[in-house]
C-alpha cells in the first residue's frame, strides 16, 4: 500500500512539473519572440516598395552603368542639371555631406549614389566631368548621347520635366515633338497606381520647381524635385521631396535600411562588407 502512495504522490508530482515547464515556456517564449519590430524612417516611405526597370546610362567619365549593376545595395537616385543656379546644387552639396557620413556608420560600400540629368542636349559626358571635377562629387552623373534613354527614364520614375528642349542639339529633333511636359506629367499619377507612398501621389504637385538657367541660355528647365533611395532589391522604397531636407536625417534612413533596423549604427560596428 505504502509503494502505490509513493507511485500516486510521484505521478501527481510530476504532472504538476509538466504543466508548470509548460507554463515557463509559454512566458519565455512571449520575451523572447520574433514579433517584427516596424521600422520608422524620415523619409516617406512607399506603402509598398515599386520595382523600376533597369537602365543603362553613361556617366561623366564615358562608362556604361546600368542600375542593375547596384543590385544588393542601397541606391540614392537624384534628378538634377548642371547648369540649374540653386535646387540642383543644394540637394548635389546635401549628398555629398552625406556620401562623407557613411563611413561614421560603416555603410560606405553598401550605399550607392546616381544623379542622373534632366538636361542631356547640355550635360554632355564632359560638361558632367568638368561639373562633378569642380565640386568634388566622384559618384556617378549620368546621361545619354540617345535623349529617348532619359525621357524613357523620366518616365519609368514619375520625373516632370519640362523637356521641349531636350532634342535640341540633334537632328532628329522634329520627329520627337509628342514629347512634352504634358505627357510627362501625365505618366506621374502612375505612382500611386503601382502601390504609391503615404502621403504623396506622383511627387510633382509639392515638390516641382521651375529652375531657370543662367541668363545667358536659351531656355530654363522645370522638373519636380524628389531624391530617391532604393533598397537592396532595386525598389523605390522611400521619397525625400524637395531640396531643404535635414542632411542628418537623410543619413539616419540610409543606416536604416543597410542594417534593417533603427538601431544605432554603433551597435553594428562588426557589420561585414
Amino acid at each position: 500500500l505504502d509503494g502505490l502512495i509513493s507511485k500516486y504522490i510521484f505521478r501527481v508530482n510530476m504532472h504538476k512539473f509538466v504543466t508548470l515547464l509548460v507554463i515557463i515556456s509559454f512566458a519565455f517564449s512571449g520575451c523572447t519572440g520574433t514579433e517584427e519590430i516596424a521600422v520608422q524612417y524620415n523619409g516617406t516611405e512607399y506603402r509598398n516598395p515599386v520595382e523600376v526597370p533597369d537602365f543603362s546610362l553613361t556617366d561623366q567619365d564615358g562608362n556604361q552603368v546600368n542600375l542593375s549593376d547596384f543590385q544588393g545595395k542601397v541606391v540614392v537616385v537624384a534628378f538634377i542639371f548642371t547648369n540649374c543656379p540653386d535646387v540642383c546644387p543644394a540637394i548635389e552639396h546635401t549628398l555629398n555631406y552625406v556620401d562623407s557620413k557613411l563611413p561614421d556608420h560603416g555603410i560606405e560600400n553598401d550605399v550607392k549614389f546616381l544623379s542622373i540629368t534632366i538636361d542631356p542636349a547640355r550635360d554632355t559626358v564632359e560638361a558632367l566631368n568638368n561639373y562633378t571635377t569642380a565640386n568634388s562629387f566622384d559618384w556617378p552623373h549620368l546621361t545619354s548621347s540617345n535623349p529617348d534613354d532619359l525621357v524613357d527614364v523620366w518616365s519609368d520614375w514619375n520625373i516632370v520635366v519640362d523637356n521641349d528642349h531636350i532634342y535640341s542639339d540633334h537632328s532628329n529633333h522634329s520627329s520627337h515633338d509628342s514629347h512634352n511636359s504634358n505627357e510627362t506629367s501625365n505618366n506621374s499619377g502612375n505612382e500611386s497606381d503601382e502601390g504609391g507612398h503615404e502621403g504623396h501621389g506622383d511627387h510633382s504637385s509639392d515638390s516641382g520647381q521651375e529652375e531657370s538657367a543662367e541668363s545667358d541660355t536659351e531656355y530654363t528647365v522645370g522638373h519636380s524635385t524628389v531624391t530617391f533611395i532604393l533598397d537592396q532589391d532595386g525598389n523605390k522604397k522611400l521619397a525625400w521631396s524637395g531640396y531643404d531636407w535635414d542632411a542628418d536625417l537623410f543619413v539616419e534612413d540610409l543606416v536604416t535600411m543597410v542594417y534593417g533596423s533603427n538601431q544605432d549604427s554603433d551597435d553594428h560596428a562588426a557589420h561585414a562588407h
